[in-house]
């Protein structure tokens, strides 16, 4: 194994093409003159997570894969349980969109006579990769195992899932608000069916859902809550695991480690059941994890699967938990206080150059550490989801000599809603040390956005 393996080991979203760049028009490895505004979408390696990686590497080389599996994990539970009360298991996923298949599988094991029927919040604001999953569909065409698959086909014929969604924004950009409509019709399809209810804390714009709800839906629904975007608190995530939620979370968004890697803390309450598990409740999850994936303290469940050592899921979260620490010293006013200014910053700049941006509507009810925002022709019409595109990649896809030292810069791709576009700015873990380490001096923010009106103006006015 080498530092290469951190773009393997999950699908073909992270395998660099022929021009050494990703599906984001990046390349992890190389960090060093790149401005990250867009840890939304991806991060590459910075100096110290970088120095972590190499640290585990040379332990790969002495040590056994599954005692450092157990020790990352074991690092994992102490950075989020803040109450050291450990009543939740890890299990890992080379990303975000593959932890939906999970509680598809322990609905099988569980409840194996019960169709399944999924909510599902936000989306047009997930992942494509999310909102195939959750149907029970392959999102990817390339396994962990470098093995092809039909992307978009059922991963077994026995899974076929119904589904409601409901819509994060109105027409106008509003955020809405389906609190009752999702407790009638969990209550409704609960009688018969096993319901998957999924939320969101933390989507492309940083939607927040209405958690209240939780403890008023009927006791038999599988909460899961979409967290990858860890744009919040380690209490939240404890609040939720009490609530018996399961928790999606990935490192390679706010904590900036190379894409991708992904975790579901699943409560005991729902693991320690676990126990009866057929050959047929897993077979339709053998080409997506593997014994990498599964806790070792679930030895019944880990030895249905494969046998993978998967470096490259191992170094991304590695980069992460070395991120979490890093950031966990500047304690939680001091990393608000920073998010605060930039957000500000940010907003102040956008409204000043308002004949060439607009703000997404709602951004109180948005995380902030992302910010969303449409762009306008020069008649004050929007650009299109397909004009937003070009923008982004005449921002992003070429190397720069515009930008102080920079050569190359990444913001969050755009998100489509309706038949409109917007983009994202957003900091991660990374972005807010060295903001607080350079005194909050957000020149590189101003000179982006000028470097954005520019390519506007150039494009299309």
């Amino acid at each position: 194994m080498d530092i290469n393996d951190i773009v393997k080991g999950g699908d073909e979203r992270i395998t660099l093409k022929e021009n050494g760049l990703n599906k984001y028009h990046g390349n992890p490895l190389v960090y060093e003159s790149v401005f990250n505004r867009g840890s939304c979408t991806m991060s590459n390696l910075n100096i110290d997570s970088k120095r972590a990686v190499d640290k585990m590497l040379k332990k790969l080389q002495i040590e056994d894969y599954d005692k450092l599996l157990d020790e990352q994990q074991n690092q994992l539970k102490k950075l989020i349980d803040v109450d050291s009360s450990n009543e939740f298991d890890i299990f890992y996923a080379p990303s975000g969109s593959d932890l939906c298949y999970y509680p598809i599988m322990f609905s099988r094991i569980l409840k194996p006579s019960k169709p399944i029927f999924s909510v599902v919040t936000c989306p047009e604001e997930l992942g494509t990769g999310s909102n195939t999953a959750i149907k029970g569909k392959y999102f990817f065409g390339t396994n962990q195992f470098e093995e092809n698959v039909i992307k978009n086909s059922t991963i077994h014929e026995e899974i076929q899932i119904e589904q409601q969604a409901f819509s994060a924004r109105d027409i106008d950009g509003n955020i809405l608000n389906h609190k009752t409509d999702i407790l009638e019709i969990i209550e409704k399809k609960s009688a018969e069916k096993q319901v998957i209810a999924n939320l969101v804390i933390g989507s492309k714009s940083g939607i927040v859902d209405n958690i209240s709800m939780i403890p008023r839906a009927n006791e038999d629904c599988f909460w899961v809550i979409d967290v990858c975007q860890m744009r919040t608190t380690q209490k939240l995530i404890n609040k939720l695991i009490k609530l018996n939620c399961m928790v999606m979370l990935t490192g390679s968004k706010f904590y900036q480690s190379p894409p991708f890697c992904g975790a579901l803390l699943v409560p005991k309450t729902i693991t320690s059941k676990l126990v009866n598990i057929t050959d047929e409740a897993v077979a339709p999850f053998l080409k997506i994890f593997s014994t990498s994936d599964i806790p070792l303290n679930h030895p019944l469940l880990r030895k249905k699967f494969r046998t993978n050592e998967n470096y490259g899921t191992l170094l991304r979260w590695e980069a992460a938990v070395s991120e979490m620490k890093l950031l966990s010293f500047y304690g939680e006013d001091m990393v608000t206080m920073a998010v605060d200014r930039w957000n500000a910053f940010i907003i102040s700049q956008l409204q000043i150059k308002s004949e060439f941006f607009e703000l997404m509507p709602d951004q109180q009810f948005t995380n902030r550490s992302i910010v969303s925002f449409n762009v306008k022709h020069k008649d004050g019409s929007l650009l299109t989801d397909q004009e937003l595109r070009i923008l982004y990649l005449e921002i992003c896809a070429k190397e720069r000599n515009d930008f102080y030292d920079f050569k190359k810069i990444i913001i969050g791709q755009p998100v489509k809603y309706d038949n409109k576009s917007f983009i994202r700015l957003a900091l991660g873990s990374y972005n807010v040390r060295m903001l607080i380490a350079n005194d909050f001096d957000f020149q590189f923010d101003k000179k982006l956005i000028s470097i954005i009106e520019k390519e506007l103006k150039k494009l299309f006015w």
